[in-house]
């Protein structure tokens, strides 16, 4: 027998029959077939009955709640009246909104736009009369508060005479963006209930964010902690809230709540939609986490979308940002209201001195599609979220070990430069608290603390708004600045607009869209400037709509705040280098 035909009879003695399903086996299989034929016949039916019985059950514990604690229930009676909102209202706009609007609001609508031409001069001039009567009269109560207003008018008259082309300027962005500016402070600063209920969420997120301490005492322990808090507490809270965002983004969370924001402010400001929604989602997300929602289309971009979404990466902060600034000291209220303010605030900044000259073809939202995660699930959504934002954690390592080190060998040199011609404690806070002392009384600081400010406002545009806030806390701690002056610092320093961000976002461009890296570098003096104008214009508002009466109590010191102080308190001076060597 040849070996050919000796491995084909072995091969055909090895051939594996296949068996017969048993009798059991095959009921199961049956079994299972008619299920999923009866969830796929009546799935609406099954959810809903699912939804009665969730909801059944939630609304027996929120009764038990508010029986055993009506104010401790407080929480869950907000959020369950924001979320029946929220469901009633979806309900109502997919079953008849079609018909409300036919019956109701078209009308009206069409009755407007009939007779636009001649009711915007009497809509317009009633509502500038309306604001200029409730400043007057309820606003305007010291002569300080018009030091912000002046330095409305003159951030607006500088951008105004150094805009591309002030001939081409579309106003509407203009006047709606700084009137959603306007009317966020109104809301915040000014309505006793408004300021409570950001009040109350800004605790309940600085709460949210108190749960990073447990990873960090679980790796760590407690000794690091007190030892090294920036490292230990406050870079951890950054990879938390990293996975965090990156969570609520695969859920679909974040693209609802920047698109809503985005739709309120295309309807109103007449933008286009990819600028819209990029500073929206500014609010919520950091600057590269934008642009890679935004993608596909920032090759399309015009110039003037190009710069408006520039600005907005600057002149907003992002969740991440949040945590680690309220740490170092900074008032969450007044820092959440900041973040949401300077929104608009860009647009009307960037629309003002860049205008549209270009057609573009993102008007609506319904040209834009977000990309969508490409994440499977949350546990991997999370994952790769603390990983991007590990990157992050290294970046601000980096940045502070850098900037720290730079700030201590100018003030040396500085000071022997001083000494030199008989000026004593020349530094780099000394030189730009007298350089930018006219910004500082411009956005409404009081002279007793313009110079301590103007400080902290060299810090955020030359060095770092880490340092910037990090310096904040210090004064607030040491009650060496009024709390109105610590409000609007606040406002002031809210944004990524610090000269060393601008080379960020030249690395991060030439990842994201390297054929636009070009533009970048044009406008990004431009958009540096526009982002703090927009950051200062909204501490202008702020300062103008300061209300004394309902402001919380300082803020305690921090104990990263106090042993970072202690750390920049530590850089070596001129003198110490010099009695060191002698």
């Amino acid at each position: 027998m040849s070996i050919t035909e000796t491995c084909q009879n072995s091969l055909a003695q090895t051939v594996v029959t296949e068996k017969e399903p048993s009798k059991k086996s095959s009921k199961l299989v049956e079994l299972r077939s008619e299920l999923n034929d009866v969830w796929k016949n009546n799935t609406t039916s099954i959810v809903r009955i699912i939804l009665f019985f969730l909801l059944s059950g939630y609304s027996v514990y929120l009764g038990f709640a508010i029986k055993h604690s009506l104010s401790g229930a407080k929480p869950l009676i907000i959020l369950t009246s924001i979320a029946a909102f929220f469901i009633i209202y979806n309900i109502i706009r997919d079953n008849f909104g079609d018909k409300i609007y036919e019956k109701v609001l078209r009308p009206p609508v069409k009755t407007i736009s009939r007779n636009w031409k001649w009711l915007k001069f009497v809509i317009f001039p009633a509502l500038a009369i309306g604001v200029v009567f409730f400043l007057s009269f309820s606003v305007l109560k010291e002569i300080r508060q018009l030091q912000s207003l002046s330095g409305i008018v003159a951030f607006i008259l500088v951008i105004y005479i150094f805009s591309v082309h002030p001939d081409r300027i579309c106003w509407r962005p203009v006047l709606w963006g700084f009137g959603l500016q306007f009317a966020m402070g109104v809301f915040v600063l000014r309505w006793k209930s408004g300021y409570d209920g950001v009040k109350w969420l800004s605790d309940q997120i600085t709460k949210f964010i108190d749960y990073s301490n447990e990873g960090s005492t679980a790796l760590f322990g407690d000794p690091f902690l007190i030892l090294h808090p920036f490292v230990m507490v406050g870079l951890p809270m950054i990879i938390y809230l990293g996975a965090v965002m990156s969570i609520l983004y695969f859920m679909g969370v974040t693209q609802i709540v920047a698109g809503k924001l985005g739709w309120l402010m295309q309807k109103t400001m007449g933008t286009t939609a990819v600028e819209t929604l990029s500073v929206a989602a500014n609010i919520f997300l950091n600057g590269m986490d934008t642009m890679l929602m935004l993608r596909p289309y920032l090759v399309k971009l015009t110039r003037s979308e190009f710069h408006c979404l520039m600005v907005g990466n600057l002149s907003t902060v992002a969740g991440f940002a949040f945590a680690l600034f309220v740490l170092l000291g900074a008032p969450p209220q007044h820092l959440l209201s900041a973040a949401v303010m300077s929104a608009p605030a860009a647009i009307a900044i960037a629309k003002l001195s860049f205008p549209e000259t270009e057609e573009s073809i993102t008007k609506t939202q319904q040209d834009v599609e977000v990309e969508k995660p490409a994440e499977r699930n949350v546990a991997e959504a999370a994952a790769n979220g603390a990983g991007v934002a590990g990157q992050t954690v290294a970046a601000v390592i980096c940045n502070m070990l850098a900037f720290i080190s730079m700030l201590g060998f100018v003030n040396a040199s500085l000071g022997w430069i001083g000494d030199r011609v008989g000026v004593d404690g020349l530094s780099f806070q000394k030189i730009c608290s007298y350089l930018l002392f006219p910004v500082s009384l411009l956005i409404g600081i009081d002279i007793d603390d313009a110079k301590e400010v103007a400080s902290l406002l060299g810090y955020k545009l030359f060095t770092s708004e880490i340092l910037a806030y990090q310096e904040l806390g210090d004064l607030i701690s040491a009650n060496k600045i009024s709390r109105r002056s610590a409000a609007i610092s606040t406002y002031a320093l809210c944004g990524f607009s610090g000269m060393s961000n601008l080379f960020i976002a030249v690395g991060v461009w030439n990842v994201v869209c390297p054929s636009r890296v070009t533009e970048v570098t044009k406008q990004m003096f431009r958009a540096f400037i526009n982002a703090n104008v927009a950051c200062f214009m909204t501490a202008c508002i702020a300062g103008l709509l300061y209300n004394p009466d309902f402001t919380d109590p300082q803020t305690p010191p921090s104990v990263l705040g106090q042993l970072v102080g202690d750390l920049l308190n530590m850089i070596p001076t001129y003198k110490d280098l010099t009695n060191l060597i002698s």
